[in-house]
């Protein structure tokens, strides 16, 4: 008797979930959906120059890459101008039906074309053909009147595939929250927020890795399209690391006691070890990094041994972290400077925890995304926590910003960094982690510190045979008189509550970040 009730109960309890996705699909009650929609026909219309979704396919080349896909799955693919872009680089596959998968057949010989109805059946393809791709379904979900059906598909494609990335407008961008629909685009069925797509793609029993907002074109540069990353179905993420799994950061300083105290101790509290190597400081800051020592500081040095050097020798600092690496018994290691902060991809977990489960999931490197902080006042307290302080930044966009990949497992191998001055670590069967960690820079924290280090510390200390590298040129445009205090009108301000969404992208790999150079 208890047996069939509880049949029963999980039998209506199913059924009333499932009424509720293929009914209402998670949209607010009351919402109405265009019950006479239009078929898309995906002619490509001259909208002087407006490219939708700009960063979209490219950051599906880049996940490719990093996770060496051989091919890109365009479910919804309409006339697949986009998709054929990434052709030849990667082999590409479109799926949809009506005459935009004949054009696409008739247009694209170099291509795989498979004629799909995505709200019907199974799709037509391979497990064989899904191993090593990444899928695409971008702003097709809206188009169709029982979605659930592409979704599933989605679901089972992920046994296989990578990776998935799906889009769709954010109606209350868009429309704003009093929108009710029906859509004012006659080809869309319905249209979601963010929160109810992100409840929708979860009740099929996709996992969601990532989710944000991405540029909606290539004109108004606006946030209002939802963008969600889902995983290969096969992984799961975040793992409890085992107490002794070790990361240990080498660092190098020079005259950074305003803010050496708080730097090291942030990595402490991440739950990384920390060694640093002084480049013979003129301040305190050996004096006082070594208050640190036994508390998570394992290690600190002088560096040159023998004295100091006129020159800042970055090459040779970089070879005794080349050295050290060798010699030291850890998991993993950084190279860190003093004026930075790392964050891993999902807020709230600390750079330990997130960097064990890079390497459980079989990659031995980490690039990051870089954001620079800049004063906007000289009231900054040498000593008390910078990162809190400083709250208005721009995205890194010197070519070195786009390759940080200065985190690396210990595979009991020599790496290099002096080729690279210290930006991109080298070593045999290096596998980059598919998402990008967050360097948060803080070179300058005021007026007479960027003076101090500027003029002094960096232009009066540059090493010719570096410099004849294209090493040290971020400041050679300084010149006395030149202002390091910002106006807050030419940066963005770092919201936590906001930034992780609204730049998804841009923090995952750099996509959508214009480069200088």
């Amino acid at each position: 008797m208890i047996k069939k009730s509880i049949k029963t109960i999980l039998h209506f309890f199913s059924q009333s979930k499932l009424h509720n996705i293929t009914s209402n699909y998670y949209i607010k009650h009351g919402y109405k959906a265009n019950e006479r929609p239009q078929y898309f026909n995906d002619i490509l219309v001259d909208d002087k120059g407006i490219v939708h979704q700009p960063d979209v396919y490219p950051y599906a080349a880049f996940l490719s890459r990093r996770l060496n896909a051989m091919h890109v799955i365009d479910i919804g693919c309409g006339r697949a101008n986009k998709l054929t872009s990434l052709h030849p680089e990667f082999k590409i596959i479109g799926i949809d039906h009506g005459s935009n998968i004949a054009f696409c057949k008739d247009k694209y010989p170099f291509g795989q074309w498979v004629e799909w109805n995505l709200e019907k059946g199974k799709i037509p393809l391979k497990k064989s053909l899904l191993n090593n791709s990444v899928i695409i379904c971008a702003d097709v979900i809206e188009h169709l009147t029982k979605p659930t059906n592409l979704l599933v598909n989605i679901r089972e494609c992920l046994k296989y595939a990578a990776a998935a990335i799906i889009t769709t407008p954010e109606r209350d961008l868009v429309r704003g929250v009093e929108d009710f629909g029906p859509p004012l685009n006659l080809s869309h069925i319905r249209e979601w927020n963010l929160h109810e797509m992100e409840e929708l793609l979860k009740s099929v029993g996709l996992r969601i890795q990532f989710k944000g907002l991405t540029n909606n074109n290539n004109y108004n540069l606006e946030k209002k399209t939802a963008l969600f990353v889902l995983g290969n179905n096969n992984e799961t993420i975040l793992h409890v690391p085992p107490h002794d799994f070790r990361v240990v950061a080498f660092m190098t300083a020079y005259n950074e006691a305003d803010i050496i105290i708080p730097s090291i101790s942030y990595l402490i509290n991440q739950g990384i070890e920390v060694y640093l190597i002084d480049n013979w400081s003129t301040d305190n800051t050996y004096e006082l990094a070594s208050q640190l020592l036994g508390k998570g500081l394992i290690g600190i040095e002088k560096y040159p041994a023998n004295g100091p050097s006129p020159y800042y020798d970055l090459e040779r600092l970089l070879g005794r972290v080349e050295v050290l690496a060798s010699e030291f018994n850890a998991d993993w290691f950084i190279h860190h400077d003093v004026d930075e902060i790392r964050e891993s991809p999902w807020p709230g977990v600390n750079l330990r925890d997130a960097i064990y489960n890079v390497d459980y999931l079989g990659f031995n490197a980490i690039d990051h995304t870089v954001i620079v902080f800049n004063p906007i006042d000289n009231n900054y307290l040498p000593g008390s926590n910078f990162n809190d302080y400083y709250s208005y930044f721009e995205f890194g966009t010197r070519p070195g910003h786009f390759v940080q990949i200065k985190a690396w497992k210990n595979l009991g191998q020599q790496i290099t960094l002096k080729e690279s001055g210290g930006h991109n670590v080298s070593f045999t069967g290096r596998r980059v982690y598919p998402f990008n960690f967050l360097l948060k820079h803080y070179p300058i924290r005021s007026q007479q510190h960027g003076e101090k280090k500027v003029f002094w510390e960096r232009q009066q200390r540059t090493n010719p045979e570096e410099k004849k590298k294209g090493w040290h040129i971020q400041y050679d445009s300084f010149t006395s008189g030149y202002e390091f205090i910002k106006n807050t009108n030419s940066l963005i301000r770092f919201d936590k509550s906001n930034y992780y969404a609204n730049y998804l992208l841009e923090r995952l790999s750099g996509i959508g970040i214009a480069r200088n150079d």
